[in-house]
């Protein structure tokens, strides 16, 4: 009886172990999952792996990688610091300069300045006609675009004009203001021809342009050729100037009494008288004095006064009276008059 309890008890031991025996069995495949496969049968169970990342690639080193960087270097030394803000700011300048010449151009080539008309000052002897002639080939583009230097050159050109000054009137008008020669005084060239010249020696135009002027004594001996030809014409109206001044400067005028003024290299002034046509000598001085002594001396002689040629020492006072005809009077000589008898 014992023994069959035992045995009982041994099976019901068997029993629990069994039990427990499965419930083991889970815990060990749990705990052995993670490290390795337990033995499977049958057809294994296929599953859908992820594929794996690429390994981003590694990046190279630069050869200079080890070298100082600009910034490094930059950073360091103050010079440089300033050497390149400096550069920056010139580009900076330069880039803001292109941009306003393109903005320029661009605005500059707009129908809104073309030029519409030229306003003119100070002409009197060129007509508008003629001066439109000259500017309106040279007008390229609008008033801005215009090229004044261009259009005084070319005005310049024209003898008539001394000086030109042309500004921009925005929106659309040039202005051109005139300085024309001056005529002061007629002058005979070598060739015969008449033209009129200025204060300072320049030669222009023709006769016509001195209408309605004050008559003055005819000019010759003008120099026409050679490197100081301007200079040498300039020194001779002034001496012309200061014989007119001279001559009409005290009452009576004597400028009237004279027909042609001429310029001779050493003996100075030369002058032929109107009435008369005798050629007188003034020299460079004293123009005044000298003519009114060459004066006294033809008055006298047509009244036939021989006490006042006497006077006027005179020789040949005889001939003189005689009506032979004189060639010329000179008058260079302080107090004293020579007279050229044509014999």
């Amino acid at each position: 009886m014992a023994a069959t309890r035992k045995r009982k008890t041994d099976d019901i031991d068997a029993e629990r172990s069994e039990v427990h025996s499965g419930s083991d069995l889970a815990d060990r495949h749990r705990r052995t999952s993670k490290h390795r496969v337990p033995h499977q049968t049958g057809k294994p169970h296929s599953r859908k792996r992820k594929p794996a990342k690429a390994a981003a690639p590694e990046q190279k080193k630069l050869p200079f990688g080890k070298s100082m960087s600009l910034s490094r270097f930059i950073g360091k030394d103050p010079f440089t610091k300033r050497l390149v803000r400096a550069g920056g700011i010139i580009v900076a300048g330069l880039l803001a300069i292109a941009g306003l010449i393109i903005v320029y151009q661009l605005v500059a080539g707009t129908r809104f300045f073309a030029v519409r008309s030229i306003e003119l000052e100070g002409n009197s002897l060129l007509s508008r006609t003629q001066i439109e002639n000259i500017v309106r080939p040279v007008i390229k583009g609008g008033v801005l675009k215009v090229d004044l230097n261009q259009i005084r050159d070319e005005l310049r050109k024209n003898e008539l004009v001394s000086e030109v000054q042309v500004t921009r009137v925005l929106p659309d008008i040039l202005r051109v203001k005139i300085k024309e020669r001056e005529p002061y005084a007629l002058a005979r060239m070598s060739d015969g021809s008449v033209v009129c010249v200025d204060r300072n020696g320049s030669t222009f135009g023709d006769q016509s342009l001195f209408r309605n002027r004050l008559y003055l004594p005819m000019i010759t001996g003008l120099s026409e050729e050679g490197e100081r030809a301007a200079e040498i014409n300039r020194q001779r109206m002034m001496t012309y100037q200061k014989l007119v001044k001279d001559l009409d400067g005290t009452q009576p005028p004597l400028s009237s009494k004279i027909d042609e003024v001429i310029f001779e290299d050493v003996q100075g002034i030369r002058v032929i008288l109107s009435d008369s046509h005798i050629a007188v000598f003034l020299g460079k001085e004293d123009f005044r004095t000298r003519l009114n002594a060459a004066l006294d001396v033809l008055d006298a002689i047509k009244r036939k006064d021989a006490e006042a040629l006497n006077v006027l020492r005179i020789g040949d006072a005889e001939k003189l009276l005689s009506g032979v005809k004189i060639a010329y009077l000179n008058a260079t000589i302080p107090k004293r008059v020579i007279v050229g008898l044509d014999e």
